[in-house]
């Protein structure tokens, strides 16, 4: 099984027919970028993309008022990412303060999606959105077999504040149906450490390097033939910066390439 990795442009200030053959000269996959509606620029990333052999994993932001509102939202996005090839899904859907049947509708309209555009959307563990707990995401991952995930752990780890040595079961069932995996090490009190690679976060890196490992060994016995990962660590004022010089402690793009090397070698 390939382990594949996906840059994303999340905090890239870069136009993209700069980046775009800079990451795919170190050796990246494709890009994870938010879906695009307007039609020139679709056309223009597509270009770019099939210029560069680059895949495309696109992000999806459920909005709205009501469960219709926040699917309708979902379908016009992945049309518009589907306009662009992207190959799979990332959802940030729903809500948190769900009631567990709205969830459920949710879930449900979404499956229907992925059936009727023929791609697979990984519901990401997110805050905010619907799957922001191991509880509440246990409960839905029972009822509904074929829902896929992308899994952030990051997030678990912040709202949980601790690294969920008790929601292991919990997580072998997520591994079991993840799709995409967006490696960024969280701790007790954020989603995202200043910087991995500090002596300080070795207790952190450690869990977050198992529940990986979790992750590709169920991809794997799913014969699944790729796992896809992104090392998706964000700028200020989600990346914690100096408070005299409100600049980040660290670059960022070091910190990524850093994190995707280390996943790399974890899965060698």
């Amino acid at each position: 099984m390939r382990v594949e990795m996906f840059r994303s442009l999340w905090g890239v200030d870069a136009p993209m027919d700069v980046v775009l053959p800079v990451f795919a000269a170190q050796g990246y996959r494709g890009i994870e970028v938010g879906a695009l509606l307007d039609g020139t620029e679709q056309r223009a990333l597509r270009m770019l993309l099939e210029q560069h052999r680059l895949d495309y994993v696109a992000m999806v932001f459920s909005q709205g008022e009501s469960v219709s509102e926040h699917l309708d939202s979902v379908r016009m996005q992945i049309e518009g990412a589907l306009e662009c090839g992207a190959r799979q899904i990332t959802l940030h859907g729903w809500r948190d303060s769900s009631h567990f049947d709205d969830g459920c509708r949710f879930i449900e309209g979404v499956l229907k999606l992925e059936q009727s555009y023929n791609i697979r959307c990984g519901h990401e563990t997110h805050r905010g959105r619907l799957l922001f707990n191991p509880w509440t995401t246990a409960a839905y991952l029972s009822r509904y077999p074929d829902m896929h995930i992308c899994a952030d752990l990051s997030h678990w780890a912040c709202v949980a504040e601790r690294l969920l040595a008790d929601c292991e079961e919990i997580i072998a069932q997520v591994a079991a149906r993840t799709i995409h995996l967006h490696a960024r090490v969280g701790h007790s009190q954020g989603p995202q450490v200043i910087d991995p690679r500090m002596p300080r976060y070795a207790q952190e890196v450690s869990a977050h390097e198992h529940w990986w490992r979790m992750i590709y060994l169920a991809t794997q016995a799913r014969s699944e033939s790729t796992l896809t990962v992104t090392a998706e660590y964000g700028p200020p004022p989600y990346q914690a910066v100096d408070p005299i010089t409100n600049e980040p402690y660290h670059p960022l793009a070091d910190i990524i390439e850093w994190q995707h090397q280390r996943i790399r070698e974890l899965f060698a």
